[in-house]
């Protein structure tokens, strides 16, 4: 029996990051160039699941009322870091000049948490590494 091997959706889920953004251009020319997705969330796709989004599905009709901080934030879906591909990626970003204060990579576990549950576990991290400081 063949193991079933999950291709996770090529994608890039935006916080706080728009066209506006000083970057997005080389971000765009990144993503196009990795063939994936660029999509901006924002408050009202907190409630949804991380791997929903990267598939493109709707939020749900419903979202928390709860703050989320407004660092921008970078979510990373179906690149490889075992290659190589996932870290010249985030190189191409930098270079070009775009800043996200998070950063994450969609995992088999963080597919499943809402977007709330990702952004304030990220928040987190972010702060205990630079010690609260913005």
């Amino acid at each position: 029996m063949k193991a079933r091997i999950i291709q996770e959706p090529r994608c890039v889920l935006l916080w706080r990051f728009d066209e506006k953004s000083a970057g997005y251009d080389a971000l765009a020319h990144a993503a196009r160039a990795y063939k994936l997705k660029l999509r901006c969330i924002a408050d009202g796709d907190l409630a949804a699941r991380v791997g929903d989004l990267c598939r493109g599905l709707p939020s749900p009709a419903f979202a928390p009322l709860i703050k989320v901080s407004d660092r921008p934030a970078m979510i990373v879906s179906g690149l490889r870091h075992d290659t190589g591909e996932l870290g010249h990626f985030l190189d191409l970003v930098k270079a070009g000049g775009a800043d996200f204060p998070l950063r994450g990579m969609v995992t088999p576990t963080s597919r499943d948490w809402t977007l709330l549950q990702l952004l304030q576990e990220l928040n987190t991290e972010h702060d205990t590494v630079t010690g609260g400081k913005a």
